[in-house]
């Protein structure tokens, strides 16, 4: 028995020790614009924190959007003003953690990537987290002043000669028609590549099989997968209503729903998928693996009662 004992001991404190991911925390999830917050990475067993694998002056983060165009686009814009370094001993534990003053310039939504470390002949990665960055509300009568810029005015050394102007002319007449050689050519190349389209529901059905497949939550991103999650959820109900909600809030998309022509079980169950989201994307709740998959059947059933009778005459 207490063999047994000393074993067990002796796998969790291994465990324990085997950290394959830094911790990260922010001191605000929803920072205003051009405010100092903090985000600090912690490491257990550690007596110094490691040196990242890569520096730059900004925090590695993703834009989260709708718009497909800048959805995961690498942004730079978390610039970093200072970084401390510290530890200390807990429950017998030594922490080792690293604290950085940043401050976003834009707003919108973000994913902090964050750096990766060199750790023991290995590379660990830091733990995503989401961030909300808005400007402040004007206040009332409080005027806002714009930047004043002031710009000097350039005159050149002389006119132009005939002959370099002519120059330019025809260099410029020829890039003209080089350029749209090219183009012409794509663009009748593209036309021919042209696929059939999968309706709407096999399409949608297609993505959150891929998006399941990957299990992200096995690999502490719970919150990446239901960023997709209800993007995809929200693509679909644009698409098959022709409504917007790709840039509505949850609250503004049960409004929308109110709206349509559907049964109101299935209201409710979209407006159940949409708050669910919500709590993992915003709220860092746990969620059981069940109830992931239950979120899956839920999501296929929405599909299945708006849209059989769209697809069939399609």
């Amino acid at each position: 028995m207490r063999i047994s004992l000393g074993m067990l001991f002796m796998v969790l404190s291994f465990l324990s020790f085997c950290q394959d991911y830094v911790e990260v925390t922010v001191s605000d999830k929803t920072p205003r614009v051009g405010d100092y917050f903090s985000i600090t990475c912690t490491l257990k067993n550690q007596h110094e924190f490691p040196a990242s694998l890569d520096s730059c002056s900004f925090y590695p983060a993703r834009y989260i959007s709708s718009d497909s165009a800048i959805h995961q686009k690498v942004y730079t814009g978390v610039e970093i003003i200072g970084i401390k370094d510290s530890s200390y001993r807990q429950n017998k534990e030594t922490i080792s953690q690293r604290e950085y003053t940043v401050v976003a310039w834009d707003s919108c939504e973000l994913s902090l990537d964050g750096f990766n470390y060199s750790l023991e002949n290995k590379t660990v990665e830091s733990q995503k987290v989401y961030l909300n960055v808005s400007f402040y509300d004007p206040v009332e009568g409080v005027e806002m002043y714009d930047i004043k810029e002031s710009f000097s005015s350039w005159k050149g050394s002389g006119n132009l000669s005939p002959i370099i102007f002519w120059t330019l002319l025809i260099v410029a007449s020829c890039l003209f028609i080089i350029a749209m050689f090219f183009w012409s050519n794509r663009f009748l190349k593209a036309k021919k590549r042209v696929e059939p389209l999968l309706p709407l529901k096999e399409r949608i059905l297609s993505e959150i099989n891929q998006l399941y497949s990957e299990e992200l939550w096995l690999n502490h991103e719970l919150q990446e997968h239901f960023v997709r999650f209800s993007y995809l959820l929200r693509m679909y109900l644009t698409e098959r209503f022709q409504v917007s909600f790709l840039d509505k809030t949850t609250y503004q998309s049960k409004i929308l729903l109110k709206k349509i022509d559907i049964n109101e079980s299935t209201r409710t169950k979209i407006g159940e998928l949409l708050t669910a989201s919500d709590f993992v994307k915003f709220a860092d709740s746990s969620i059981s693996n069940e109830r992931i998959a239950s979120l899956k059947i839920a999501i296929e059933n929405v599909l299945e009662d708006t849209s059989p009778n769209i697809d069939q005459t399609a």
